[in-house]
């Protein structure tokens, strides 16, 4: 998924992007490092250093939550992370039932979050290891 592809969609189908993601992240399928990279990178088009500044955190710590599987940020650096797209961090319990299964179009976005987010990984190790 690129920046454009985002640009194209109404309101109601980014935040139906935005809701899968936070979906995602709260069963466990994807980090709050992994869900930053992708709204950082997909739904802003802005590298971490850019973002950092408008955010008002450094550079290291937006690297830091978005690299390291053990980061263990704080709930400040979350709000700030996340405020940008609306998002707050918030305490949630699960669910006492099955979840419903995914209709055609979740599993479409899921699929396409998973490619955005790859995409970034692999973008990250080319330009790290120039």
């Amino acid at each position: 998924m690129k920046r454009a592809d985002v640009a194209r969609m109404t309101s109601l189908e980014r935040k139906a992007l935005m809701e899968e993601l936070a979906a995602m992240v709260a069963s466990g399928e994807l980090s709050l490092g992994d869900a930053s990279r992708i709204l950082r990178g997909t739904m802003l088009g802005m590298d971490r250093k850019t973002f950092a500044h408008a955010v008002k955190l450094s550079t290291s710590v937006v690297a830091k939550l978005e690299d390291e599987p053990d980061a263990n940020p704080t709930l400040e650096t979350l709000n700030k992370v996340f405020a940008p797209f609306g998002g707050k961090v918030a305490l949630t319990f699960p669910r006492l039932e099955e979840p419903p299964p995914l209709d055609d179009a979740e599993k479409q976005r899921r699929a396409m979050l998973r490619a955005a987010l790859a995409k970034s990984k692999r973008q990250r190790r080319r330009s790290t290891t120039q």
